[in-house]
């Protein structure tokens, strides 16, 4: 009996859901939980609502019991991964992305591709919270130069045995103009460096022009994202785009190096992410 109550408040849970009263829905898929607390779906569908009302911590912690009772339960990765990028805590963000991208991809899920982007837009977020911890890491780096510097300078002028030497005076306020001039220069072409945006063309998927996550060879040898291959696969029929030769999903390799450069390209350009 408790199994078909915890059913009737899952389905009032969906209908208050597609009425977008969360707050209901999620007093309907809680009170699924207490009549069976073993069914994972009711954990994500509350999630999915407390997603919806930025409630990240909850989300967090329902998607952790769907996945104890679950853990090939794509739905939950997808959702946590989100949570944990809206929380700032990248590396586990990732980490369940990827996860919940791999089953997807094995369980042929129709959003895969909305796990992809989510993915992608947590390796920019984590690259930009990154960047701005270096910048300002920099920033106070060039604060200290200048200080030392302009505190040399201070030493010098008070060491001259004439505080009237107007020669002297030039000389040691232009050698010191000129360590400033030299030392802003390093840190302005260092922020030229990394501000270059571009992305080798190996890396870019030669359907979408996206930059590739899970890159594969077909028979051909022609690398691919894989997610746009099987989208291919599905509008046009079995064959490579490029060679036009037969070619399946079975008969796909991954690309192993070329997804390790990639990551690695990543982890510094984060920006390009989502290009």
């Amino acid at each position: 009996m408790s199994k078909a109550e915890a059913e009737n408040h899952k389905a009032n849970g969906n209908k208050l859901f597609a009425e977008r009263r969360y707050e209901d829905a999620i007093k309907e898929y809680t009170s699924a939980i207490i009549k069976d607390a073993s069914v994972c779906v009711y954990y994500t569908n509350r999630a999915l609502c407390y997603s919806k009302l930025e409630k990240y911590d909850q989300v967090i912690s329902d998607c952790r019991k769907a996945i104890e009772i679950d853990p090939s339960m794509v739905k939950a990765y997808y959702l946590i991964g989100q949570a944990l990028t809206e929380k700032k805590q990248h590396t586990e963000a990732l980490n369940k992305l990827k996860t919940g991208y791999q089953l997807a991809i094995l369980q042929k899920v129709k959003y895969v591709n909305d796990i992809l982007q989510a993915l992608l837009l947590a390796r920019r977020k984590k690259w930009e919270d990154d960047e701005a911890i270096r910048l300002e890491k920099e920033s106070e780096l060039l604060r200290y130069v200048k200080g030392l510097i302009e505190k040399e300078r201070a030493e010098s002028l008070a060491a001259l045995n004439d505080p009237n030497d107007q020669e002297a005076i030039e000389t040691i306020n232009y050698n010191m103009d000129e360590r400033l001039s030299k030392v802003q220069a390093v840190f302005v072409q260092s922020k030229d460096n990394a501000s270059r945006r571009e992305i080798p063309d190996a890396y870019l998927d030669k359907i979408s022009f996206n930059i590739m996550h899970d890159p594969v060879f077909t028979p051909d040898g022609i690398t691919y994202e894989r997610q746009s291959l099987l989208d291919h696969f599905q509008r046009n029929g079995f064959f490579d785009p490029i060679s036009r030769r037969p070619c399946t999903e079975q008969q796909l390799v991954p690309n192993l190096s070329l997804r390790e450069a990639i990551e690695d390209f990543l982890k510094d350009n984060g920006w390009a992410a989502d290009y």
